[in-house]
């Protein structure tokens, strides 16, 4: 496992450089609400989004969403689980950390992660937008995986999970 953090400007977040656009324009006077970006908004990003809120304590995060195309890959859905049971406690940790960083500064964070699994080496570019849950009055965190390698063809999703 290892982690990069990656400038706004990399070739990998190209896919996803309208929405960090986005959450600049809105972040003038704080963080932007979530339902600035509705799900229709995302376009072809939609199967690579994740929706995660903090657990009570912060020591972990739950995702209310989990991106379609991570599913597929991974052959699992954490919709409703904690990063923290993940089969795979190094990476899960390293994702935790990365989430934390993103709500304690309030700013988008971008990390190239790089794993083994299933004897397949990963390259996943993963694009944290901090935002506040309207309901809830907490922050929530928007994270887009993207392939690290920007010339390498997107997947598609080929179920949705049951949500």
């Amino acid at each position: 496992m290892s982690s990069v953090a990656l400038p706004e400007d990399a070739p990998a977040v190209r896919p996803a450089r309208f929405l960090l656009d986005r959450w600049h324009s809105l972040a003038q006077d704080g963080l932007p609400a979530r339902s600035d970006f509705p799900p229709e908004d995302f376009g072809n990003l939609l199967g690579r989004v994740s929706l995660l809120d903090a657990t009570d304590d912060g020591s972990d995060f739950i995702y209310r969403i989990y991106a379609v195309i991570a599913a597929n890959k991974g052959g699992i859905d954490l919709t409703g689980k904690r990063i923290s049971s993940m089969p795979y406690p190094d990476y899960a940790a390293v994702l935790v950390e990365q989430c934390k960083t993103a709500l304690a500064t309030g700013k988008p964070t971008i990390h190239e992660n790089r794993f083994r699994w299933r004897s397949r080496a990963y390259g996943i570019c993963a694009v944290r937008l901090p935002v506040m849950e309207e309901k809830s009055g907490r922050p929530a965190l928007f994270v887009v995986d993207l392939h690290a390698d920007p010339n390498k063809k997107p997947d598609k999703a080929l179920y949705m999970p049951q949500v």
